[in-house]
């Protein structure tokens, strides 16, 4: 007795797409024309980022924040045993 379920219905329907994506893009790859390089070109000084002289340092409080909120999150939904 054959037993059929949604999710082996999802699971083979996803696998057939990813296939004809995959074959899709292979033949627009093969098919594809090479792009031409260019020289680079001298360019002056660059302008200082405004961000780097603020007094307020918020870019350095924003990266802490970030990391670690992603270090928690990480933490928290994985197995990892990580010290933020």
């Amino acid at each position: 007795m054959q037993h059929n379920t949604v999710r082996g219905a999802l699971r083979g329907t996803t696998a057939t797409l990813a296939m004809a994506a995959a074959i899709a893009g292979a033949t627009s790859a093969a098919t594809a024309a090479p792009l031409a390089l260019e020289p680079a070109v001298e360019t002056s000084e660059p302008a200082p980022v405004a961000e780097e002289f603020t007094s307020t340092g918020s870019s350095t409080i924003s990266a802490s924040v970030n990391a670690k909120v992603a270090c928690l999150f990480q933490r928290t939904f994985s197995a990892m045993r990580l010290d933020c």
